[in-house]
């Protein structure tokens, strides 16, 4: 074994800060289940790849507006959550990993949805936003 700069140890790749918190989460989440168990509301998470082309895309940088993109290095991702009262209210919350989301895609999103379940989820139980980052297309503003 042999020490980081932060003081922990690396085993196999994984610091033992790391490990330990891996732990405390586990023990933690143990803990919990009964208290979620007996919540009234219904939780539901999802993700999805929004990962555009790979190549010749304007990207978001604000520091060179002529930056293109000439490969991928992480995958983007949509995660939605949704938590709703059973037989009652719903709310969505939408995280892009974009630097945000535009009205006409929440506009386009609300559409599909309404086809799907009516009038469940409109502009006032649905949030698309994005987590900010310089890093990714810049086409998600249209």
């Amino acid at each position: 074994m042999e020490a980081s700069s932060s003081l922990c140890f690396q085993v196999s790749g994984f610091s033992l800060s790391k490990i330990w918190l891996c732990l405390f989460l586990v023990l933690v989440l143990q803990n919990c289940s009964p208290a979620l168990s007996d919540s009234p509301y219904l939780v539901g998470m999802g993700s999805y790849d929004i990962t555009g082309p790979a190549a010749d895309v304007n990207m978001m940088g604000y520091a060179n507006a002529e930056q293109i993109a000439s490969g991928i290095h992480l995958r983007l991702k949509a995660r939605a959550f949704i938590v709703a009262e059973p037989n009652s209210k719903h709310v969505v919350f939408v995280n892009l990993d974009a630097c945000m989301a535009s009205h006409l895609v929440t506009i386009k999103v609300l559409e599909r949805l309404k086809a799907r379940y009516g009038d469940l989820y409109n502009e006032s139980n649905v949030a698309i936003s994005g987590i900010h980052t310089h890093a990714g297309p810049g086409g998600y503003l249209q």
